[in-house]
């Protein structure tokens, strides 16, 4: 008999390639998702034809318990409000929803006959505040001190829900869990909310070839979604359980400025590059420690900063800019 899991939020960037991989390995998956954000689109239809796929549309808040099967071995908890657009426009909603979304989560992960395992998806912003007020190692360990960012900024709700939401799992009895601490992962279908698609965009669409780099001396390293996907997969099906572990890549720590060079590489036109603000908010530098995952699995990029890059821009080319379909996920 397959084992079973759900996703929530299972429409997202994420969780669509966690559904993806688990089904190619022969499980049963379910994902719940409100598409608020997003939409059915052609991949998520595509994947939605597995006889081994089951979708439920609704707004996990809303969901009784008991609507959900007792039969999961793992469960996947990506249901969030992100974005730092939404975070900054609706911060008291960020922070109490992502909240609630965690705690059902949690009541369905109770409600199981046997879970073999919760995983919680957190976020690399937890070490924003320690970088800003007192500096920290680069590349950084799970086991920095936690500091909060000022309170005075809208953006620091979705970090402190995601604090919190690790130390709700670390404290719930009788839940074997996993916080995963993603840094930066990237791909096709991923919208335009962050660096990489968003850059691919305005280099696209430019006018007169001139592209504004934001926050361009700020440093990031990036994880493809494959890489990634095949990171969390392991790990949530090791044996390991109650820890903490970021996810992502510990390679090629890169300024915006330098990754926006890479970019425009790749487009058959120059593009002239000038330097804009820093995004209030945004670390100047991210990149994971991962001496701890490496203890626990085997990790074998398959991909480089310029084969991902080159891989998402076909995708973005081929399948939204030059078909004119828009993206909402």
């Amino acid at each position: 008999m397959k084992k079973k899991i759900l996703i929530t939020g299972g429409a997202g960037f994420i969780g669509y390639n966690l559904a993806k991989k688990y089904l190619d390995n022969n499980y049963k998956v379910d994902i719940v998702d409100n598409f608020k954000r997003g939409k059915i689109d052609f991949e998520l239809n595509k994947l939605l034809k597995s006889r081994n796929i089951k979708l439920i549309k609704k707004d996990l808040i809303k969901t009784n318990v008991k609507e959900f099967k007792k039969n999961y071995d793992k469960i996947f908890h990506l249901a969030a409000i992100i974005g730092v657009k939404y975070v900054n426009k609706t911060p008291y909603n960020v922070l109490i929803n992502n909240i609630k979304l965690l705690e059902k989560a949690i009541q369905i992960a109770q409600n199981q006959n046997k879970i073999s395992k919760f995983i919680f998806f957190s976020t690399s912003e937890v070490y924003a505040g320690s970088l800003e007020h007192h500096g920290i190692k680069i590349p950084t360990p799970e086991k920095t001190p936690l500091t909060i960012s000022s309170l005075e900024l809208p953006r620091a709700t979705y970090m402190l829900s995601k604090i919190y939401g690790e130390m709700m799992c670390n404290i719930t009895k009788k839940l074997p869990h996993i916080n995963i601490r993603p840094h930066n992962i990237y791909g096709p279908r991923m919208g335009f909310s962050h660096v990489i698609p968003e850059l691919i965009k305005k280099m696209y669409f430019s006018k007169n070839n001139k592209v504004e780099i934001l926050s361009p001396g700020h440093k990031r390293t990036f994880c493809y979604i494959d890489d990634a996907i095949n990171l969390i997969y392991n790990l949530s099906n090791s044996r390991i359980t109650n820890q903490t572990f970021n996810i992502g890549s510990d390679k090629e720590n890169i300024t915006i400025y330098d990754l926006a060079i890479k970019i425009a590489k790749l487009f058959d036109k120059k593009i002239i590059l000038y330097r804009g603000k820093a995004v209030i908010g945004s670390p100047k530098n991210r990149c994971p420690d991962l001496s701890k995952l490496k203890k626990v699995i085997k990790i074998e990029p398959g991909y480089n900063l310029n084969n991902g890059i080159e891989k998402t821009l076909r995708w973005y080319k081929k399948n939204i800019f030059q078909k004119k379909n828009k993206i909402f996920i």
